[in-house]
């Protein structure tokens, strides 16, 4: 709330300076699975899925070099396993389908370099928000929503051009958040833990007004 209210008092000082945009681009997820029991653990990764995220930005100067990008995103994420080999998920081709609308609060870095396009760094961290959830197993689809947490939380690190008014974005997303909703189910039997999170990579193009 702090740096909203902080930006806002830049964004009234600056508002002639504050650019809005478009971007799409396709997403490269996996699903990180961590299961500990009696001092026992497994790490287990799946295989990335590939989707697709779309959505809108906006860039904030509050500095020569500095600017705020809050973005829009609906981002599928997930992951899939062909014959079993991840515990995650059931002996058979799996796949995981998450769909969120995330809202990023990134700061960008506008390096200061004399070319013809222009570089830049976003490091920030992200909210996403479920709004599906959906297991596909041997050909058959499952909703599995009310096994999966409404709030996913993550921090994003990338880099990206401007050409003009238009933008290529490549980000990796680290999942900081356990996404499964159903590990209370097993805390009155023994000392369990089961912890899933969902990383990856988004590239983008995106077109500024």
């Amino acid at each position: 709330m702090a740096g909203f209210l902080s930006f806002g008092v830049q964004q009234a000082n600056a508002q002639q300076d504050i650019s809005y945009g478009v971007k799409g681009g396709i997403s490269f997820y996996n699903i990180n699975t961590s299961v500990s029991a009696g001092g026992f653990s497994i790490d287990e990764t799946s295989d990335r899925r590939i989707g697709f995220a779309i959505g809108a930005y906006a860039v904030v100067p509050f500095h020569e070099l500095f600017s705020f990008q809050p973005e829009l995103m609906f981002v599928q994420k997930g992951g899939k396993d062909a014959g079993g080999d991840d515990d995650f998920f059931e002996d058979g081709d799996t796949e995981l389908i998450l769909n969120y609308i995330d809202l990023p609060l990134l700061v960008r870095f506008n390096i200061p370099i004399e070319t013809d396009f222009n570089p830049y760094l976003v490091a920030g961290p992200t909210v996403g928000f479920l709004v599906g959830a959906t297991e596909k197993f041997n050909g058959e689809s499952n909703d599995i929503s009310d096994d999966i947490n409404s709030l996913n939380f993550g921090f994003n690190i990338g880099a990206g051009v401007n050409f003009g008014q238009l933008n290529i974005d490549l980000r990796y997303e680290f999942g900081l958040s356990n996404i499964y909703d159903d590990e209370d189910e097993f805390d009155d039997f023994f000392d369990f833990s089961f912890d899933v999170t969902t990383s990856g990579l988004m590239l983008t193009v995106g077109y500024t007004f």
